[in-house]
């Protein structure tokens, strides 16, 4: 089975749905745990921030990250 090499314009599309659902979803989650005192929901939360920016970030590359991407995105390969 061959790789391919981009996502088509569908998936960037959807890929830029999923990190815009996750970010609102963690944005509201973070307002609600800051406002009632909800430490363990903000953690969650911040988990998802990262996930909703990891979507974005193949929205923008258009493909999909490594395992190396996704852990260390500082890294140029």
């Amino acid at each position: 089975m061959q790789r391919r090499s981009g996502l088509s314009r569908f998936e960037r599309g959807l890929a830029v749905c999923l990190s815009l659902a996750w970010l609102c979803a963690s944005g509201y989650a973070l307002y609600f745990a800051l406002f009632e005192s909800r430490w363990g929901i903000a953690f969650v939360a911040l988990g998802a921030l990262v996930y909703g920016a990891a979507w974005l970030r193949v929205a923008v590359l258009a493909r999909l990250l490594t395992w190396k991407e996704l852990i260390a995105p500082w890294r140029r390969a």
